[in-house]
């Protein structure tokens, strides 16, 4: 048969047609009455996707940039930040923090375990600190951190703000900044808003914000989150926006309110059960002892790459799945579930796994992860209803 390409990886996912027919209409000038009323739209949809009252900073930029500009306005001189690092985007945490000049206190979490809170605490009661960096999923090895627990923690230290990298958990999980403490709380264009990379989101909370009136921060000049405040508070940017992933984005935050957020976190679930069943099904052994809703990681079986079962998958079925990050890197493969996926999109590519993986001699009947996945997605249906189509 003919493949038709169809992308599984964590990001980008898979495109949502309204955003890109909005990419490509002509464009507003960024200071024009009809940008700011474009803004002011995205600006109450984000509010409501991050599930929350306060600020959410538009920045023109990959995620990883959204990264640098919450650590940046959460460093105060003086005190380190703690960074728990269980994987690729704990590392850049890391990174990230070092190259801004922080001292840092790493917990190190092992490949697919989620960071014991206690450790957090541990790691606070050594000194006073400026931050905890943390992911919601750790997208490398598809694995939750205990994001409220940690927030309980933070939440009474003055001097401490909560920083999440909710790239890939936003859209895909219970997210509840305001509720549980959340001071910093980065997103991204690319993952369960379904359009194209290029644009980050931090939710900035009233903490946060008054940390940043008293000027708290690291050197920074464009991604500097008090200079966007203030300018995104007027329905401006401080800076050129990407006017035409703007114009995309007011259209993805449009279907998630169509489709409604709940629908979208149980279509995630729902999607990430029928997965995990599937692989399980297959004899295949998951990463995470906590594993995410939003993308499930795998071991390969005995005798092949995840690279060469990427690729195979590729073009034999036009499948894009992801690799697994440094010292996972072709071990693992991870699928992704957050996003414009439906069930479909879910036995679509549980059945491609399935025939690559009979072709490599794994001894299952065939049909074996389907009727898994299927048995999966019949408990749990009634939860996605009712989601208009397109």
């Amino acid at each position: 048969m003919i493949p038709k390409p169809r992308l599984f990886t964590p990001g980008p996912t898979m495109p949502l047609p309204q955003a890109a027919q909005a990419e490509a209409a002509p464009m507003p000038h960024h200071r024009s009455p009809e940008f700011r009323a474009l803004l002011g739209r995205v600006q109450r949809g984000l509010r409501a996707f991050f599930n929350t009252r306060q600020d959410v900073v538009v920045l023109t930029c990959s995620g990883t940039g959204g990264m640098e500009a919450a650590c940046a306005a959460a460093i105060q001189p003086g005190l380190p930040v703690v960074v728990v690092n269980g994987g690729r985007f704990g590392a850049r945490w890391l990174e990230i923090a070092r190259a801004l000049g922080a001292q840092t206190r790493e917990i190190r979490v092992a490949p697919g375990q989620p960071v014991d809170p206690a450790d957090v605490k541990r790691a606070l009661d050594a000194g006073p600190a400026c931050a905890v960096l943390v992911q919601g999923c750790e997208t490398s090895t598809a694995t939750l951190h205990p994001v409220r627990e940690i927030a309980a923690l933070v939440r009474p230290r003055p001097e401490t703000l909560m920083c999440v990298d909710g790239i890939t958990w936003l859209g895909a999980h219970e997210v509840r900044p305001d509720e549980w403490g959340i001071d910093l709380l980065v997103g991204a264009s690319q993952k369960a808003l379904s359009m194209a990379p290029g644009l980050a989101f931090v939710g900035v909370s009233e903490k946060a914000a008054k940390a940043l009136e008293a000027g708290r921060g690291a050197p920074r000049y464009y991604l500097d989150l008090r200079r966007e405040l203030a300018a995104q508070r007027q329905q401006e940017t401080a800076f050129t926006p990407a006017v035409s992933l703007v114009a995309a984005l007011d259209a993805a935050l449009q279907r998630v309110t169509e489709v409604g957020q709940d629908n979208l976190v149980a279509n995630a679930a729902c999607f990430a059960a029928m997965s995990r069943a599937a692989v399980q099904a297959l004899g295949l052994k998951l990463v995470s002892s906590r594993p995410a809703d939003s993308v499930t990681a795998v071991y390969a079986p005995e005798g092949i790459t995840a690279g060469e079962l990427i690729s195979r998958l590729q073009s034999r079925h036009g499948v894009s799945l992801a690799n697994g990050q440094d010292e996972l890197r072709n071990l693992v493969f991870r699928l992704a579930h957050l996003g414009f996926y439906d069930y479909i999109d879910a036995v679509g590519v549980i059945a491609a796994m399935e025939d690559v993986l009979l072709d490599h001699g794994l001894k299952v009947a065939p049909g074996t992860a389907l009727a898994a996945a299927q048995q999966e997605y019949r408990k749990r249906s009634p939860r996605v209803t009712g989601v208009p189509p397109g």
